[in-house]
């Protein structure tokens, strides 16, 4: 009997810790969803506050620091009440960085920003202040809030298992003690699970939560993005000379290395959700380390370091089949990581074979040497974890988040490779990593005709809020001779496609007034309605994830292109429709928006 008291007493005290866990990690969500919205308000105002745009940045900056305000109140009771987890207090309490302090200067800037008699000036100043502020802040807050759910958890686990040891003890004793103990005991358990279940779907609503947050993350970057691409391809089809070519060709590459950052961050996120899919292919594993040394060339000539990159002269053929895409991540993390902590000397890459134990298989070895500032011992176990650093002064150093190392572990775990490291203070570091590969398959090289300059000749509708992304379309479209039409929302879009009878349409997602997917809806029903052929509607998004493609073609659209659009795939789209179109053997010109 006291055996089964003890338990549900336990039970309880764990039902405490759960319910405070859960509303730290509230009060934590809320202060990082408005240090994202005030970090982006900020960027706006820091350069040209007076701009009409500044005065909705200024009203989000009022919304958003009201939110983090109330927050913050929260936070910090709770913090002087001890409410929060050893790791959580400990990351709180660091003395180079004060989280607290830091969000309180923050929300000050907020205050001067919005104060109607503060100056132009005085707005830039401030907003570039807090701006800086907001970044390094960001991940701190993650920490603690990573620390608060890795102890809820644990809390929840615990309470179940108490229930259940409770459970057991009291079937045990319900032949001696039915009358006394049973019919309460029952309603207690009930309780608990209940509690249990809350806190269940309190976690699923969190993780919906920061799905959306990062599909409108990845909307608001890639669109802007979109345009910037798109008319630096338009740029290197003009007349330039051998300067203005190179750095139109460095714009498109530091632009494309972003594009890939934004699609990591996704791709972290389906990781820690299960829903990542790797798929295989053809690609030569030399020529990809050569890729990335390219693109760092300018950033190491910049810090006065040397980049080599060799390989060992016994394997001559580096053609395989395997993860290339998660390959390209992983050297891109490492060889950034290297360069950014090294301030002088050297960074080396060496590519090799290692002996595979399975007939069939190769296992390739990619080393990383530099002559940073290395990683103390202690450290050393912890640089795999997300958005952890070697020390708190790391990040106001050398910037980042911590997410790159967090990558590149989850990525070699899913490829069945390995990853090992090697670091002294002060020295430098080295990281192995190792895994498996096929050898690829010979294959006779064809040209591919979305790289060709087709003409088309039709009637293309371009639906899209986005002044900038309309404009790159339709050049792209142009130079393949169709006539353009377009439309900024969804409604012009219908009013188009009634009177001008495209040949296919071209629909943004996200529009005002209706946007693409309701378009599409009242297209497809009209259609019906009329007994027409169906009009082929491909959509654009710069949302990447699955769900959304899903989406849209539930809708009833025929196709799916995502932000920032190539005119290699806008080609192939065109070509899938009309396959019977023939090249006018232009000379090739690989476009993107």
């Amino acid at each position: 009997m006291s055996a089964a008291i003890g338990a549900f007493l336990i039970t309880l005290s764990g039902r405490d810790g759960v319910a405070r866990r859960a509303e730290n990690t509230q009060s934590l969500d809320l202060i990082l969803v408005s240090l994202a919205e005030l970090s982006l308000a900020f960027d706006e105002l820091k350069n040209d506050p007076s701009k009409q745009k500044a005065l909705i940045a200024v009203g989000r900056i009022r919304r958003s620091a009201i939110s983090a305000n109330s927050a913050l109140e929260q936070v910090r009771n709770a913090h002087t009440r001890f409410a929060y987890s050893a790791d959580a207090q400990e990351i709180m309490n660091q003395p180079s960085l004060d989280p607290l302090a830091e969000l309180g200067e923050i929300l000050f800037f907020a205050n001067v920003i919005a104060n109607a008699e503060t100056t132009n000036s005085e707005i830039s100043k401030a907003a570039a202040l807090a701006s800086d502020l907001s970044r390094q802040l960001i991940p701190v807050i993650m920490q603690i809030k990573y620390a608060e759910v890795r102890t809820g958890r644990a809390a929840t686990e615990a309470q179940l298992a108490f229930a259940l040891i409770a459970v057991a003890i009291g079937a045990l004793g319900v032949l001696v003690a039915a009358r006394f103990v049973h019919l309460p005991m029952e309603r207690f358990i009930i309780s608990a699970q209940s509690e249990i279940e809350a806190s269940r779907r309190s976690a699923e609503a969190a993780s919906e939560a920061k799905s959306n947050f990062l599909a409108t993350m990845s909307h608001e970057i890639r669109t802007p993005l979109n345009g910037v691409l798109g008319l630096a391809e338009l740029l290197q089809g003009t007349d330039l000379d051998d300067e203005q070519i190179h750095m139109v060709h460095m714009m498109l590459v530091s632009g494309n290395s972003l594009l890939r950052v934004i699609n990591d961050v996704l791709d972290l996120s389906k990781i820690e959700s299960g829903k990542f899919e790797m798929e295989t292919e053809v690609f030569d594993v030399l020529s990809l380390c050569q890729e990335v040394v390219d693109l760092f060339s300018a950033q190491v000539q910049n810090k006065k370091i040397d980049l080599h990159l060799s390989a060992r002269p016994e394997t001559a053929n580096w053609h395989v089949v395997g993860y290339g895409k998660a390959v390209r991540q992983i050297v891109l993390n490492l060889a950034s990581n290297a360069i950014k902590f090294t301030e002088a000397g050297a960074v080396e890459i060496e590519v090799e074979e290692r002996v595979s134990e399975n007939e069939g298989t190769r296992i390739l070895s990619i080393v990383f040497r530099d002559s940073g500032i290395g990683v103390a011992p202690e450290s050393q176990s912890l640089i795999f974890e997300q958005f952890a650093q070697a020390d708190a002064s790391t990040t106001s150093r050398f910037g980042g988040t911590g997410l790159g190392l967090a990558i590149v572990k989850k990525l070699i775990d899913a490829m069945n490779g390995t990853i090992s490291m090697e670091s002294e203070l002060g020295k430098g570091s080295e990281f192995v990593v190792e895994f498996p590969v096929e050898d690829a398959p010979r294959v006779t090289v064809m040209a591919n005709p979305a790289k060709q300059a087709l003409t088309f000749n039709k009637k293309i509708l371009v639906a899209d809020d986005n002044r900038v992304n309309r404009l790159v379309v339709s050049k792209m479209l142009e130079r393949m001779e169709c006539e353009v039409k377009t439309a900024s929302n969804g409604v012009e879009a219908i009013e188009l496609e009634e009177s001008w009878l495209p040949d296919l349409i071209l629909m943004d997602v996200r529009m005002p007034e209706m946007d693409g997917l309701n378009a599409t809806r009242a297209i497809r029903a009209k259609e019906r309605e009329l007994n027409k052929e169906p009009i082929p509607i491909i959509g654009l998004s710069a949302n990447a994830m699955n769900e959304h493609r899903d989406a849209g073609l539930a809708a009833g659209m025929d196709g799916y292109l995502a932000k920032p659009i190539r005119k290699s795939d806008l080609t192939e789209e065109l070509i899938r429709h009309w396959p019977d179109e023939s090249s006018k053997h232009k000379e090739p010109n690989t476009q993107c928006a």
